[in-house]
């Protein structure tokens, strides 16, 4: 063999074998469940590559730098799913990667559905999270997959809420109804006398008011109880918290958790009580207006009488005896009645005193409710001031855990290391983007107005170029337009961080496969009110998402980095500037925010 020959053998070889790193540079992923059915919009990382998405069918192509190497390592970025195995085929270039779907504390599997008396609805139809259900007929319902124990639930409308609480041991959501429209009676209220309607109306009313306030007050209790799960399980997930630090973390969440039940106990007795006080009033309502109709109708009958014993007497006045026993007949009769009504008379004042007997019952029972509420808004108070202090503590060391993790980045040269330290400053970076929007959640809910005069074309230039060295700026058109001589007194902080947020959202998610994207914002005043107009023709929002956008925690993609909170914190913001926000939006068309403020 010459040298020539042994040089195009080498040439060959070294073709040869770039064309096989060349192919096995693109690996196909395919991500499956315990029943082999395949996982779309899952975010996987393998052999700690970046995380991708999962299509429609269960899989992404992975660009491997480098040869594969065994065992298969991956991770899920979404902590409802976890890895069971992950196998990797060489003759079809094919890793697999098993799944399973876990169920979180915060999650629900069946549903209980019963009256106040602990009797099972059956054939009862709901709504729960957008999706329509029917209980069977034990008054149960398996759902189709894990719900948020804070779902959203939509009853018949003869039905109201009684009570509703989550066994976290069987991951069940138990609700209790009671029917409403349910007459006792088959006297006519509406026919009665103007007194018994009168009190009927106020009773109604007062029913209603007291059951929204229950309504109210359980909505804040399961706010409650929704941080303090997210406060359980940052516990859990947090190694850098010292066990003296947990141990009064965890008493202190506790006595959060039994104020949380006396509280729910105590509103269910008074509601029991004044339900009770309001059905007595009512029944001796009815009672009352049944005795004035029986006393009416009999006074009637007497008067027929009387006028037909008149008539004969007219007529045959030459029957002198019969005519003198048919008056005595009258006479004996209205006495008799008269009798009876003085004692339906003393009866009426029985019914009254007790009447004033149950209005200070209930007068009692609205005062506790009063007393109830005071200390569920305190220990609200003291709720974020834990938060507020608990995030502002946890600030220090996590951002000493970043630094240190830099610091490893640059002087660390082992491949694995590296990227050991990678995962670690993304998960403590992510952590301090929750912190900072925690305490941004504090900071809104305890901040006062402090109103001025405020120069809303330079603000918004500033706003707009903070923005341009963020991904996407170079490629959408903003166009700003403000009405001529519009003069806005409002705070400067809290507005500023209003107008940053919607900007900021319609520079990011825009679509850059668009041919032109834009984003155009319009401000305009009238007497009234002054308008902001964001819009866009950036990605969108589904539809069945935009109720729960500005939901705390919500994200409309699971797989995001975000916190879920930066809606939320807006929202809350706009509130406390006594503002108004609508929202607008279509999948692949762009969405519209509408922010409008009194002047």
């Amino acid at each position: 063999m010459n040298i020539r020959t042994a040089h195009i053998l080498l040439l060959v070889l070294g073709i040869f074998t770039q064309l096989t790193a060349t192919a096995q540079k693109a690996l196909e992923i395919l991500v499956q469940d315990q029943q082999s059915r395949m996982v779309p919009g899952l975010r996987v990382s393998v052999q700690n590559s970046d995380y991708y998405t999962t299509d429609k069918q269960g899989k992404f192509t992975l660009e491997l730098e480098r040869p594969f190497r065994m065992p298969v390592r991956a991770e899920l970025e979404d902590e409802r799913w976890e890895v069971i195995k992950a196998e990797y085929y060489e003759d079809a270039n094919r890793a697999v990667v098993h799944v399973q779907r876990l169920i979180m504390a915060d999650e629900i599997t069946t549903v209980q559905v019963s009256d106040t008396l602990g009797q099972p609805l059956e054939d009862l139809q709901l709504v729960i999270d957008g999706t329509t259900v029917r209980t069977d007929s034990k008054g149960s319902i398996r759902l189709n997959s894990p719900a948020s124990a804070f779902a959203s639930i939509r009853l018949p409308a003869n039905y109201l809420l009684h009570d509703r609480r989550v066994n976290t041991a069987n991951h069940q959501l138990v609700l209790s109804l009671y029917e409403t429209g349910v007459v006792a009676s088959t006297v006519d209220l509406h026919k009665a006398d103007p007194l018994v309607k009168a009190y009927e109306e106020d009773f109604e009313r007062i029913t209603v008011q007291i059951e929204n306030d229950r309504i109210l007050y359980e909505l804040k209790n399961d706010e409650i109880r929704k941080e303090i799960l997210k406060i359980q399980d940052k516990l859990l997930n947090e190694d850098d918290i010292t066990e003296p630090q947990r141990e009064e973390l965890r008493g202190y969440l506790s006595g959060l958790e039994k104020t949380l039940d006396e509280n729910a106990k105590a509103i269910k007795r008074t509601e029991e009580r004044t339900r009770e006080a309001l059905g007595k009033l009512k029944n001796l309502l009815v009672e009352k207006d049944s005795i004035n109709r029986v006393a009416l109708g009999h006074i009637q009958r007497i008067e027929t009488e009387k006028a037909a014993a008149e008539a004969v007497f007219r007529k045959k006045l030459v029957v002198f005896a019969g005519l003198t026993i048919a008056l005595l007949s009258v006479l004996g009769v209205v006495y008799f009645f008269a009798f009876k009504y003085r004692k339906q008379k003393e009866w009426l004042k029985e019914v009254n005193k007790r009447l004033k007997i149950a209005q200070a019952d209930l007068t009692s029972s609205l005062r506790e409710l009063g007393n109830k509420k005071a200390q569920i808004e305190d220990h609200n108070q003291q709720l974020e001031l834990f938060v507020y202090k608990a995030s502002h503590d946890i600030k220090g060391p996590l951002r000493s855990i970043m630094g240190l993790t830099q610091i490893g980045l640059a002087d660390v040269k082992d491949t694995t290391a590296v990227e050991y330290f990678q995962h670690i400053y993304k998960s403590t970076r992510r952590l301090d983007n929750l912190l900072m929007d925690l305490l941004k959640l504090t900071k809104v809910k305890q901040a006062e107005v402090e109103n001025q005069q405020l120069d809303l074309p330079s603000m918004m230039q500033e706003i707009i170029q903070s923005f341009s060295n963020i991904r996407h700026f170079e490629l959408i058109k903003i166009d700003l337009n403000i009405q001529e001589g519009l003069q806005l007194v409002s705070d400067e902080k809290l507005l500023y961080s209003v107008l940053q947020n919607f900007t900021e959202n319609g520079i990011k998610y825009c679509d850059p496969y668009k041919a032109q994207p834009f984003l155009k914002i319009d401000i305009t005043q009238d007497e009234e009110s002054t308008c902001f107009t964001f819009t866009d023709n950036g990605l969108g929002i589904p539809a069945e998402q935009l109720p729960k956008i500005f939901d705390m925690f919500y994200k409309v993609d699971p797989s995001s980095d975000g916190t879920g909170l930066g809606l939320h914190i807006v929202k809350l913001t706009i509130e406390k500037l006594g503002g108004k926000l609508r929202v607008r939006s279509k999948v692949r068309e762009g969405s519209t925010f509408i922010l409008t403020f009194p002047r």
